[in-house]
């Protein structure tokens, strides 16, 4: 993961052509991709400790619905970088 991180970062530095605005709307993107992808590694981690130590007493729901929220929030940040980083 730690690698697709690595790639938010550099994704602006990707596009010499672009205009300022265009330029910021890019490192926007990149920031909003780097704080999903952070997000979803802390509800990977919280989900894979609950069905860890669930016992079968915690369905671990709201861990799974923390995660889905995350990658939903992943998912908008991936179409962002789509849409303000590519030429």
């Amino acid at each position: 993961m730690r690698g697709t991180f690595l790639l938010g970062i550099m994704l602006c530095g990707l596009i010499p052509s672009a205009a300022t605005a265009d330029q910021e709307g890019c490192s926007d993107a990149v920031d909003q991709y780097n704080s999903a992808l952070g997000d979803v590694e802390t509800t990977v981690r919280r989900y894979v400790n609950c069905i860890g130590s669930s016992q079968g007493k915690d369905d671990c729901s709201w861990a799974f619905a923390r995660l889905r929220s995350a990658q939903s929030d992943f998912e908008s940040a991936v179409s962002d970088i789509s849409s303000e980083c590519d030429d």
